[in-house]
């Protein structure tokens, strides 16, 4: 399990180029703990498959935390710049402290914009 919240976004966004999906199903998941250890197996392959076409990307950049109230040491929130056939989408991620190591626990997909559509001037 990744050691910090900005790793657990770079294995996750790793895991999407190379459409590997256990490695998705065991950093994404909830207070529960990973994906992989409660969901039946088809609906999180569904799952993460649709999470995939969503962000898969050229290249990315993990933002730095904005300002505003503390972070909790439970709970993060970082948005990562995707870039994708000259889109530039800012999607937020929500990561959550799961034992030793975070999760990625939501993920807005609106943000990245529809993968099969062109981008927006």
């Amino acid at each position: 399990m990744p050691a910090d919240p900005e790793n657990a976004i770079r294995d996750f966004l790793g895991a999407v180029q190379s459409n590997d999906l256990a490695t998705m199903a065991n950093i994404w998941g909830s207070a529960r703990g990973p994906a992989s250890s409660y969901m039946k197996r088809p609906e999180l392959e569904q799952r993460l498959s649709v999470i995939r076409a969503y962000l898969v990307h050229e290249s990315y950049e993990v933002l730095p935390p904005g300002f505003g109230a503390a972070p909790s040491p439970q709970q993060r929130e970082l948005s990562v710049r995707l870039t994708r056939r000259g889109c530039r989408p800012t999607v937020p991620f929500t990561l959550r402290r799961y034992g030793d190591g975070w999760l990625i626990t939501s993920i807005d997909l609106a943000a990245a914009g529809n993968p099969a559509r062109a981008c927006r001037p």
